[in-house]
């Protein structure tokens, strides 16, 4: 094998690997990338990613190069630095400037092949598949019991409108999308490959999904990201969203999250409950730790009843903090303390659902 590039070019190219391929690996071919046909690919036997790399001249003949060490290498050398990089038994040979490193490789034939996807491609510049994936990307589970809560489902509602919607049980989110990719109802995304294309913040020109293989490819200019999707049935999350489930109170988003941070500041770290009583137009904070005690009140738009529930603080601050309005609004079935509390923002498609608990 045999190419010339930039270190610019290389690095940049190497880095989009990051959160893909390992560091840590007992396969030892699984912590290199391929070089061939102008690509760049790369695998963890979850997910592959292709990446064309702009080079000088055609590349020549196929390698399988360990990442971390040419990532290392590429990142202390001048970006306008002009490398070569060849492979002949097993040796592979990086050069620039009189510089000469050396390291072992891979025959790429040693590389899992990953199964592409089959069928139709959606055009996705525009949807925000993205962008709504890391609205609600807070919600998914990290539990292994119930490994198909661990990532971010596409589903369509009763009225055949899609959403993205992502649950622990504790808590869900969702949010609606302009038209579901051709196929993609019912996939769930790997966790893993929700917070990779979030870190980056590209929208895919263009998806694949394919339920039978449960396999889906993201395509960006120049790079492709194929992935597995969680082989599981995602819970029938319309039968727990209350429907035009009454409103208890709107209160001043910013407000109401600076009185959460405090009293959470105030408990001891383990301890993550507090209180929240309605009377009227006055909402009530309260913490009950031990020895620690707090109480925080807040002017609200009420209905004039009175309700009472207790929260995880953390999860109502992380809510919050993702909401994008000015206002905020509590809407639940009664008894508040015992059904689930859906929680709105003025202006935000965002909802999402949390489950009180006891304090």
């Amino acid at each position: 094998m045999r190419m010339q590039a930039s270190a610019g070019q290389l690095r940049a190219a190497l880095g989009a690997f990051r959160g893909i391929v390992q560091r840590r690996n007992t396969v030892p071919v699984l912590g290199t990338v391929k070089f061939q046909d102008g690509h760049l690919v790369g695998t963890d036997l979850d997910a592959e990613l292709s990446v064309k790399i702009a080079s000088i001249g055609p590349m020549a003949g196929a390698s399988a190069i360990d990442l971390f060490a040419l990532s290392s290498l590429a990142a202390n050398i001048d970006e306008d630095e002009e490398l070569t990089i060849s492979d002949e038994d097993g040796t592979a040979t990086i050069g620039f400037n009189g510089s000469c490193y050396r390291l072992g490789s891979l025959p790429v034939e040693d590389i899992p092949t990953f199964g592409q996807p089959i069928g139709p491609r959606t055009m996705t510049g525009n949807l925000g598949l993205v962008a709504a994936m890391s609205r609600i990307r807070f919600a998914m589970s990290t539990e292994e019991t119930r490994y198909y809560l661990n990532g971010v489902a596409v589903l369509h509602d009763s009225e055949g409108k899609a959403l993205l919607v992502a649950t622990s049980g504790h808590q869900l989110a969702m949010m609606p999308l302009d038209f579901a990719p051709e196929g993609s109802v019912n996939a769930i995304i790997p966790r893993s490959i929700v917070h990779y294309l979030c870190q980056r913040k590209m929208e895919p020109e263009a998806c694949v999904f394919d339920l039978e293989r449960q396999r889906a490819r993201f395509d960006f200019a120049g790079q492709s990201l194929a992935t597995k999707l969680i082989d599981g049935k995602f819970p029938d999350i319309f039968r727990v969203i209350p429907q035009d489930a009454p409103k208890l109170f709107t209160a001043d988003r910013k407000a109401l999250l600076r009185r959460l941070v405090r009293i959470r500041s105030f408990s001891e770290a383990f301890f993550r409950g507090a209180a929240l009583e309605l009377a009227g137009d006055v909402l009530t904070l309260k913490l009950k730790n031990g020895d620690r005690t707090a109480t925080e009140t807040l002017p609200v738009n009420g209905t004039g009843g009175q309700a009472e529930a207790g929260f995880n603080a953390d999860y109502l601050i992380t809510i919050l903090n993702g909401l994008r309005g000015e206002h905020v609004t509590f809407a639940s079935p009664a008894p508040f303390a015992s059904n689930p509390t859906v929680i709105t923002s003025d202006g935000d498609p965002l909802t999402v659902l949390q489950m009180p608990m006891r304090v």
